[in-house]
């Protein structure tokens, strides 16, 4: 990171206050520590968690079982094929990668859009607001999934 010449690194998929918690369980975000100026989402994250769960699809009938199947489908496939293609960092932020994260939740909000619209895109807008409340040019440190919204906010 140190070719970037920027020392203001946005964590976001994590609270700062889950960090400082558990330490040991991060141990990029800890390798950071002092040698950059770390910022994190500054979201509740355990609200976001709770909406996720409200609106995640219940296997409670033919069609909700049919509709989990697919999507645990989705994921499996999703993941299989990504492995076997992330050969490199390039790899892993690649515009195919973005891709198939981005069709993965075209398909998510088809099946289940209350889960897309009420937890998924404003979890990541409330992320993406906070991040642009500093006004600074950030290294953004995301789970892969999400680095295609945060890429394609940035890029408006």
């Amino acid at each position: 990171m140190d070719g970037y010449g920027n020392r203001d690194i946005f964590i976001t998929y994590i609270s700062e206050e889950k960090y400082r918690n558990n330490k040991n369980s991060y141990k990029e975000i800890r390798n950071l520590e002092g040698k950059y100026n770390l910022f994190f989402n500054g979201i509740d994250c355990e609200y976001y968690f709770g909406i996720g769960e409200r609106y995640s699809i219940k296997a409670i009938d033919a069609e909700t079982i049919t509709k989990k199947n697919l999507l645990d489908m989705l994921d499996s496939i999703t993941k299989s094929y990504l492995e076997s293609f992330w050969k490199d960092e390039s790899a892993i932020n690649s515009e195919l990668t973005d891709n198939v994260f981005r069709a993965k939740h075209k398909f998510i909000l088809s099946l289940n859009p209350e889960y897309e619209e009420k937890y998924w895109i404003p979890l990541h807008e409330e992320i993406y607001n906070n991040m642009k409340k500093y006004n600074k040019k950030f290294i953004i440190v995301s789970d892969v999934e999400s680095s295609f919204f945060y890429r394609e906010k940035i890029n408006m």
